[in-house]
């Protein structure tokens, strides 16, 4: 689908001159215009909203089927409507001459819909089904629904970072809402473009009417971005939003209202969000259609709204994926598409990208003009970008009223064609960008979720604990250990998050979401000190002072191997990027290397003078990293054993190591209370980071390789970029 220019086919649909007919007319197209008349049921088809809601819903739970049941209503309904629209007589033939063109342009194909009876408007055409070509209509193109309008304002310019008002209602007498969990699901969704300085969002202080007006004039704000309750009502033909009131009963807004509401801000706020959340009331009255239509003809340049109740996952993806394409210039329709392929991304049977629908005012759908990164006005957030760029720049951005703001994002200045863009500079982790504390005793581990946006730490004190990275704020403690948890570990989709136990002898497998304990595996005999997942999730590693290593399978918690051959207790394991190889590092001065699979040992590497602390396979999985009690770390070569090179420096017992996502950072830790940066391709010493008041138990890039999280012994982790 193309990101630029599009191929455009547009479509009217309205009264035919006789119940249950209707008249289409292909009002533009590279192939000419064309006209029906269709005979469609649409009271039958509306009268079907519930079951397709349940069906959608129900979609985000995995089936092992060709043709899930839940899809079998969205798809008779979506073969009905394509029918009814794009597959009738000469618009058919419009429609595929249309993808033609598109296809022979290299371009995408853009359905723009224009809806001419209210009855209508109410039914997902998202939910197109083309039975030619095997697939749904918005997911193989852009589909917008057109509003018709006098004027249309130009795209409006804008100086980064894009500025987000989020408001979240949720007045008593209506489901309720649980705030600090939509707050926190939008703000990990817009992680990635606040850390890069490409959006801010900042929280109104309530929903009512008043602080909203306050908040409007306050400042200029690009978009809004709506969690609550909506509605239509059918007296006023006219979509609702449940606002608050001062003693916290509900308001109910007409939508015209809103539009009023939204004139206080300079200027109007060029994009709305309608975002319906998992704790509303089900059924078909928690629409947003008609606010959206609405909101488009008072004077919003475009409204992202859900037909559906939406889950939390699909809603968190669709926000990652829509506003990442917002905040990069990217036209709205396309915005769209991005949010849809973000929720296929959550589920191999998901329904859930037929909820979003895109009202569109007139023809233009970008809604603002951003300076190309070079023209960005932060220089100092330039030159760290631009340093920066092999690893990512500076975090920051606001998360909440007066918060930072962001840094701006990098000016890349590429060489003139034929010549390939220069290499970036590699810039290590520096400087201290915040130090959590909590615990009450030495922090032996810490590990990022694959989304970054969670921090795990293992401590003494006998929890884990979950924080926010891009905050430092503490989001969650996880008990039942019973005693010190020195181990752990996401899953590598973050569904899972194990812990290694001291006293108990536990692995214990947790929902991160939650704060679940969802099953322990027993087996060890003493102190667990490291556990890893395999790449595909299927595997977790395990490894105590028992001295065996043992394999499990997560799902079950079925033992499946024990690792034997090491003479003394094994301190930490790694899989390797495919998966086809584990490492294990032991007190007998030795790494071995084993299959998975089948739990046979392959290989013995020799060499460390002292006990074997740390093990990390480069994301190539062509070196292999050893840390050990000798003082150095050692560089090999897994496929034959053969030692590279040695790094010195630390002079004491180095215990963490970690590569870069990019392979082009090695990060050491050691008992002299350091953490030394490396390029593993020369052995070359780049950094040293202090701080800790004791020694560096563990270390860890997060998935982006913004960020270094380091475990202390002074009751500390730190997070340097």
């Amino acid at each position: 689908m193309g990101v630029g220019v599009v191929t455009v086919l547009e479509v009217a649909i309205g009264p035919g001159g006789a119940p249950g007919m209707f008249k289409v007319e292909v009002v533009a197209s590279p192939a000419g215009e064309a006209s029906a008349t269709v005979e469609l049921d649409a009271d039958a088809l509306l009268a079907r909203r519930g079951l397709l809601q349940q069906a959608v819903l129900a979609s985000a739970v995995p089936r092992r089927r060709v043709l899930p049941e839940t899809e079998r209503p969205v798809r008779e309904v979506g073969e009905l409507l394509f029918a009814g629209l794009l597959g009738a007589g000469e618009v058919a033939g419009r429609y595929r001459a249309a993808a033609a063109v598109a296809a022979e342009r290299g371009e995408g194909l853009r359905v723009v819909l224009r809806i001419d009876t209210p009855a209508l408007a109410g039914l997902p055409w998202e939910a197109m089904y083309d039975q030619a070509t095997g697939g749904y209509v918005c997911r193989q193109d852009q589909l917008v629904r057109h509003v018709p309008v006098a004027s249309v304002p130009a795209p409006l310019r804008v100086r980064r970072p894009l500025r987000i008002l989020g408001v979240i209602s949720s007045p008593r007498g209506l489901a309720a809402l649980d705030v600090e969990k939509e707050q926190e699901q939008l703000a990990r969704a817009l992680a990635r473009p606040i850390v890069q300085g490409l959006a801010e969002l900042h929280w109104a202080p309530s929903a009512t009417w008043a602080d909203l007006q306050d908040t409007l004039l306050d400042g200029e704000w690009h978009v809004l971005h709506f969690v609550g309750h909506g509605d239509f009502d059918p007296e006023r033909d006219e979509g609702v939003l449940a606002l608050e009131r001062e003693d916290g009963r509900a308001d109910r807004v007409a939508a015209h209202r809103l539009v009023d509401l939204l004139r206080q801000a300079r200027p109007m706020p060029r994009l709305v969000v309608l975002n319906s959340c998992s704790g509303a009331a089900a059924g078909v009255g928690d629409l947003f259609s008609g606010t959206a239509a609405a909101l488009v003809r008072g004077g919003v340049s475009a409204v992202a709204a859900m037909q559906y109740e939406i889950s939390d996952p699909a809603a968190v993806a669709f926000a990652r994926g829509f506003y990442a394409a917002i905040a990069r210039g990217r036209g709205v329709d396309d915005a769209l598409s991005s949010g849809r392929v973000a929720i296929l991304g959550t589920g191999d049977r998901t329904l859930e990208w037929v909820t979003p629908v895109l009202y569109l005012r007139g023809d233009e759908n970008r809604l603002f003009t951003l300076p190309a990164p070079a023209e960005d006005t932060d220089r100092e957030g330039a030159r760290r970008e631009d340093a920066g760029a092999g690893r990512g720049g500076q975090p920051g951005g606001a998360i909440g009223p007066g918060g930072p703001r962001g840094g701006s994002p990098a000016g890349r200045t590429g060489a003139r064609a034929p010549q390939p863009p220069p290499t970036p500079v590699l810039v290590p982790p520096s400087h201290l960008a915040r130090t959590l504390t909590g615990h009450t005793g030495e922090v032996y581990a810490v590990a990022f979720s694959p989304d970054g946006w969670l921090l795990a730490t293992a401590s003494d004190d006998g929890t884990t604990r979950l924080w926010d990275p891009a905050t430092g704020e503490h989001r969650r403690t996880l008990t039942g250990h019973g005693g010190p948890v020195s181990a752990v570990a996401f899953s590598p989709d973050g569904r899972l998050l194990a812990s290694g136990g001291g006293y108990d002898k536990a692995v214990r497998l947790w929902d991160p979401a939650t704060g679940e304990q969802l099953r322990a595996l027993a087996g060890h005999g003493d102190w667990v000190w490291t556990v890893a997942f395999s790449p595909d999730g299927r595997l977790l590693a395990t490894a105590s002072w028992d001295w065996p290593a043992r394999l499990w399978d997560p799902a079950t918690g079925e033992h499946l191997h024990t690792l034997t051959g090491h003479s003394s207790p094994v301190w930490a394991v790694a899989f390797s990027p495919d998966g086809r190889l584990l490492a294990t590092a032991s007190a007998d001065r030795t790494a071995r290397l084993w299959d998975p699979a089948t739990g046979e040992h392959l290989r013995t590497l020799t060499g460390h003078g002292k006990a074997v602390r740390g093990v990390a396979f480069s994301p190539d999985g062509r070196l292999l990293a050893t840390s050990s009690a000798d003082g150095t770390v050692r560089l090999w070569d897994p496929a034959t054993g053969e030692r590279l090179r040695t790094l010195t420096g630390h002079g004491k017992a180095v215990r963490g190591v970690a590569f870069s996502p990019d392979g082009r950072l090695l990060a050491t830790s050691s008992f002299g209370k350091t953490v030394r940066l490396w390029d593993p391709a020369t052995a070359e010493q780049l950094h040293t980071l202090t701080g800790h008041a004791g020694p560096v138990w563990a270390v860890a890039f997060s998935p982006d390789g913004r960020l270094l999280a380091t475990a202390g012994a002074d009751q500390t982790a730190r997070l340097w970029d």
